[in-house]
């Protein structure tokens, strides 16, 4: 008699690298596990097993175990038997940028068909919440599905998920989770009856789903198809096979029809904890991965496109190599900064492998474009221990760049000067800093040696700065723009008006709007009694304001004005004992704020610097906007969200239930009537009951878990003690502001350009051959990527709107083809002219060939 419906058995692990123990721990661990692993595939206890959709566990592990081992492992994953792919790391989706997210798959990809065939299932069993584009992130690889668990709540357990620009997929819902061991349990049978009776009514088909397995687990494979069949016995209803995701797949793909669409991302936290106060834990592990991630898509890549076009040498080993580096840190435990503190120093350490490995392939992308070279002897126009009196200033955005470049420069006499550019034009600069110093170099084929000189933090107004080019400028005599002191707590310039009062909040006037700010970035500190992800006051919540101390200084000249000021919060040392309310010793946490106006520009750029000696609180900036937020813009990977204001915080959960999300992720900007606010790594904001928009600077907690939180009934991991998680020390923020009401892609641009400004490198470049190498025309579309891969350039656009956009493609080279590509490189379209329609919310690529003749 056939059976009603069928269990599909999936055996499993869920892999952390890195979580409550460092990775080299969990590592050796994971010898056993696939020792068992092992043991049942040679007994044929079972018939497949998963590792966990994450090719750097069995990277690890390959590079670890015994050689024996290793071949055993290979000769399984040919035999299908090992299932492998295609992430390279389970990341966090929302701390971490589009770009990064196609290349964890790309690189996953290739590291599995290396091995054997990958799983060709989208599976994101733990991630905190999901991006709006993950349907077409996975699409663009030809992966056509998903398995996920956290971020929303439906009546199935089958839908399809709808990105913005219209990709769907179908999408499998885990309702009691992925952590589920049952097989290992000594009464299975009736855990397996509970199991299947809670997840019936989600099955729109007749196939279910048990994930076998669970977090670090040794799977126990004793009597395996004994217990299977036991179990096909015992359930009248039910059919128990052994299976793998992609054959589950494939099993109800045909048979789920009329299903319901679920369109845009899931932060949901109705059904299973979403955790949203990763959004703001370890601040400063969110600020090195988007500067890492900037070095290495903003400029390295770029860098050595350009340089490609003069050389064959590629350091494609290096620097995919360096790729999985970044990726190595964005696993959600790792990024979300809800590890033990082991696991963040060690993060930190790849943090700075990987800014050194980005700073020798800048360096010889401008060696073999001619610019710069490490030998005396060498063949490059800038030689060792030149000065900066010939430099070269990169743009790597597709379109011409207007405002202001700051940079810095060495030269060996103290002058005054101006700057020109290769045409002749001439730059006055602002000298916003100078100092004595020396500089070290150590040729290839010299002796290292110090030269002794003046350094110039300069910056200069610069019009239509080429597109994807490098320009060369030289020093010259002439008159520098000298700034002047004063007392004043006033800069100003044609946008914006804006003074600190004595309270120490700013008052700032929008000259085109005649509208005044008041109260703003006012600093507070709340008492945190949570965990490494959630926030949680206190019963007895103790708030403390920043306030002013000493007199601001204002330093100014016709193109620039310069304000800064001091503020301290006197607040408590930390939580009481019994952790209901403060502790009654005290410390005093300071923070210098710097803020810059320039001629021709509407943002405020603002640099804070704090000295953090608080225990247990949350530290926030308020700007109040002075009129009611409906709601907000924010930007995630590869899209712009608008969000409903969440004004009604609640502060108590029920047991196993978190309080209602009200926090938003922003990777680059927050947008909120006509405000505008960009950031590097402050990926935490909130729209409050009192129509304030307050971002977090820092979170200081000393648990990786606990489970006597306010705000979230139970625990989210195991209670250990993170003290560095307090965040002792000092920390700095960049971010600006301005309130010129601008169209959606304009401040997507604006929010690009404040994290990837042109740059001043050291070198000489003495023709225009080097400008203009790729150019798009439109005010819309964002660029994303600019790479080489097999001697085309390889260009990847979005559109964050919903209308479509035309995009014409230009060069100073002769370019031969342009051709549409998916992620994968398989070709889509042939582009009969150097123009393509972009349509609305989608993800381009374009692989463009060029002349060779012109090398």
């Amino acid at each position: 008699m056939e059976k009603q419906y069928k269990c599909y058995i999936v055996f499993q692990t869920h892999w952390d690298r890195e979580w409550y123990f460092p990775f080299e721990v969990f590592r050796y661990r994971f010898i056993h596990v696939m020792d068992r692993i092992l043991k049942g595939l040679d007994s044929n206890e079972i018939k497949q097993f998963v590792l966990d959709g994450q090719m750097a566990a069995l990277e690890d592990y390959l590079e670890v175990c015994e050689h024996a081992k290793a071949d055993q492992v290979k000769n399984y994953i040919k035999e299908d038997r090992i299932i492998i792919g295609p992430w390279y790391v389970l990341a966090d989706e929302f701390l971490v940028s589009g770009e990064s997210l196609i290349r964890n798959i790309e690189i996953g990809l290739k590291l599995a068909n290396q091995y054997g065939k990958p799983q060709n299932v989208g599976y994101l069993p733990d991630t905190f919440g999901h991006v709006s584009q993950m349907p077409q992130l996975l699409k663009g690889f030809n992966i056509n599905n998903t398995i996920l668990w956290r971020g929303i709540k439906p009546e199935q357990s089958e839908f399809k998920w709808k990105a913005p620009d219209g990709s769907e997929i179908l999408t499998v819902f885990l309702p009691e989770g992925y952590y589920q061991p049952l097989l290992n349990e000594d009464d299975y049978i009736s855990k397996m009856k509970d199991y299947v009776e809670k997840i019936k009514p989600y099955a729109t088909t007749d196939a279910l789903l048990l994930t076998n397995g669970g977090d670090h687990l040794m799977p126990v494979f004793h009597h395996m198809k004994e217990r299977i069949e036991e179990l096909n016995e015992a359930i009248e209803h039910t059919e128990f096979i052994q299976s793998s995701y992609e054959n589950y797949i494939n099993s109800i793909e045909e048979k789920a029809q009329n299903l319901s669409v679920y369109e845009g991302e899931m932060r949901s936290n109705e059904h299973i904890y979403v955790l949203p106060n990763v959004l703001s834990t370890r601040v400063y592990l969110k600020q090195q991965n988007q500067k890492m991630e900037d070095e290495l898509v903003g400029y390295t890549e770029p860098l050595l496109a350009l340089a490609s076009l003069k050389s064959d040498a590629f350091p494609h080993v290096f620097l995919e190599d360096s790729w999985k580096l970044l990726l190595q840190n964005h696993p959600h435990d790792s990024i979300c900064g809800c590890s033990v503190d082991e696991v963040h120093d060690e993060m930190e350490t790849r943090t700075e492998k990987l800014s050194q490995r980005l700073y020798m392939l800048q360096q010889d992308a401008l060696l073999k474009l001619g610019i710069a070279d490490p030998a005396a002897t060498g063949t490059a126009a800038r030689k060792p221990f030149s000065d900066d009196e010939q430099f070269v200033v990169f743009n790597p955005h597709l379109t011409p760049y207007n405002g202001w470049v700051k940079g810095k420069l060495f030269l060996h006499e103290e002058k005054e000067f101006v700057l020109k550019d290769l045409k002749g034009n001439t730059y006055q600069p602002v000298i916003l800093n100078s100092y004595k110093g020396r500089k070290f170099e150590s040729p290839l084929d010299a002796f290292p040696d110090f030269k002794h000189g003046t350094y110039y933090e300069v910056a200069i107004q610069v019009e239509k700065l080429p597109a994807f080019s490098l320009t060369g400028f030289s020093v010259v005599k002439g008159q520098t723009l000298v700034i002047a002191s004063s007392e004043s707590s006033t800069i100003e310039n044609e946008f914006v008006k804006v003074n600190v009062e004595e309270t120490g909040v700013l008052t700032v006037s929008h000259k085109n709007s005649g509208k005044e700010y008041n109260g703003f970035l006012q600093m507070y500190s709340s008492l945190d009694a949570g965990d490494e992800y959630n926030y949680s006051p206190p019963v007895n919540d103790i708030l403390t304001f920043a306030k002013l101390v000493g007199k601001p200084k204002v330093e100014k000249n016709p193109s620039y004005q310069r304000l800064k000021y001091q503020v301290e919060l006197k607040l408590p040392a930390s939580l009481n004992d019994d952790r209901t309310g403060a502790s009654s010793d005290t410390v005093t946490n300071k923070a210098t704020i710097t803020m810059e106006l320039f001629t021709g520009d509407s943002k405020v750029y603002t640099h804070l610097k704090l000295e953090n000696k608080a225990k247990d609180q949350r530290l926030r900036m308020k700007f109040p906007l002075s009129t009611t937020i409906s709601t907000s813009y924010s930007d995630t990977a590869f899209d712009v969200v608008k969000r409903e204001a969440k004004k009604e915080e609640q502060f108590d959960a029920p047991k196993q239930k978190e309080v209602p999300v009200v926090v938003e992720p922003s990777t680059s900007f927050i947008k909120a009537e006509n405000f505008a606010f960009y950031h590097r790594g402050l990926q935490e904001y909130q729209i409050t009951a009192n129509d304030e928009v307050e971002v977090t600077l820092l979170r200081s907690v000393g648990w990786l878990s606990r489970d006597d939180l306010r705000t979230r009934g139970g625990g989210a991991g195991p209670n250990m003690a993170t003290p560095k998680g307090q965040c002792i020390g000092t920390y700095e923020y960049d971010f600006a502001f301005d309130f010129e009401d601008k169209a959606i892609p304009e401040i997507v641009k604006s929010a690009h350009q404040f994290r990837v400004p042109p740059r001043f490198y050291t070198g000489h470049v003495n023709d225009l051959s080097l400008q203009n190498i790729i150019e798009i025309n439109s005010d819309v579309i964002q660029w994303s990527s600019v790479k080489v891969n097999e001697g085309k350039l390889v260009v990847r656009l979005y559109n964050p709107i919903h209308q479509p956009e035309m995009v014409t493609f230009s060069s100073s080279r002769e370019m031969v083809t342009i051709n549409k590509v998916n992620f994968n490189g398989d070709l889509l379209q042939k582009l009969n002219s150097f123009e393509a329609r972009i349509n609305g919310k989608e993800i381009a690529t374009y692989e463009i060939t060029f002349n060779k003749g012109e090398q």
